[in-house]
């Protein structure tokens, strides 16, 4: 671990990210010592500070802090989380002179075969809040209920709507659904993350001509999908083997995104 660039593991105690969730973070795939699609993953926390008008770091310095983690693994977790920094000032206003923490942290590669996955629709809906939608912000309290939900239930991963019903993400995922609407993921204008691997597959299917569309998608079309994807860093595009207990198959053309997004450095 790496706390502003030094061997250590704790930070100030009046850190914001600690107190009111003020920062952002990125979990990224290392694979032979190298960070994979790290400019995606830039580029979301570059727009994610902007947004919450926090100083980005220098993009060097956070690559070469990554790179020195990195260089260690043929395959690992990293997880780098930026906050607003220290408080300046109490209370929730920032006094806009804080200094940023960057934190870079790496984790062993977690133990999983690969196998389809079992998803339901979680209880635990998500806040329409488009100020705070798409970035990968620290208050993911409803995300952590959503997962022991899913644990209590004997599933791998749960979908989240948003107040009005809408389907917006898994709690820890985006969605693909084959319908006969076509292929589509969930609009995230209200709620839910602009995942790395969610960008990937639009700029997969942009590359190879398959039509994968932005689009509202509600409870009905996942009862009767051909099939759903569950997309993260560490999955990739995970095929869902059953969603409420009912079957689902494949699809041919998911593949064909997969395997472009692997081609990418």
């Amino acid at each position: 671990m790496l706390i502003n660039g030094h061997a250590v593991t704790t930070i100030e105690a009046t850190d914001r990210g600690l107190h009111y969730g003020d920062g952002l973070f990125e979990t990224m795939r290392c694979e032979n010592g190298r960070v994979r699609w790290l400019a995606y993953h830039l580029q979301r926390l570059a727009s994610g500070c902007q947004r919450l008008r926090i100083q980005m770091p220098d993009p060097n310095l956070l690559q070469s802090e990554l790179s020195a983690l990195a260089v260690h693994h043929k395959r690992a977790l990293l997880k780098l989380v930026i906050t607003r920094g220290p408080m300046v000032r109490r209370g929730y206003r920032p006094a806009s002179t804080e200094q940023p923490t960057r934190i870079v942290s790496s984790h062993t590669w977690p133990d999983d075969d690969g196998a389809p996955l079992r998803l339901g629709i979680s209880s635990i809906s998500l806040a329409d809040n488009p100020l705070l939608a798409g970035i990968k912000h620290l208050s993911r309290l409803e995300n952590v209920l959503a997962q022991q939900e899913a644990g209590e239930r004997g599933l791998d991963e749960v979908v989240m709507c948003c107040s009005s019903g809408e389907v917006v993400c898994g709690s820890m995922s985006n969605l693909i659904v084959v319908s006969e609407k076509g292929i589509l993921t969930p609009a995230l204008n209200n709620a839910g993350v602009h995942g790395v691997m969610r960008a990937l597959s639009l700029s997969a299917a942009a590359a190879t001509g398959i039509s994968l569309a932005i689009d509202r998608v509600n409870t009905a079309q996942l009862q009767t999908a051909k099939a759903i994807y569950c997309s993260n860093i560490r999955w990739g595009l995970r095929r869902v083997e059953q969603f409420d207990g009912r079957q689902l198959g494949s699809e041919a053309r998911i593949a064909q995104l997969e395997e472009w997004i692997y081609a990418q450095p």
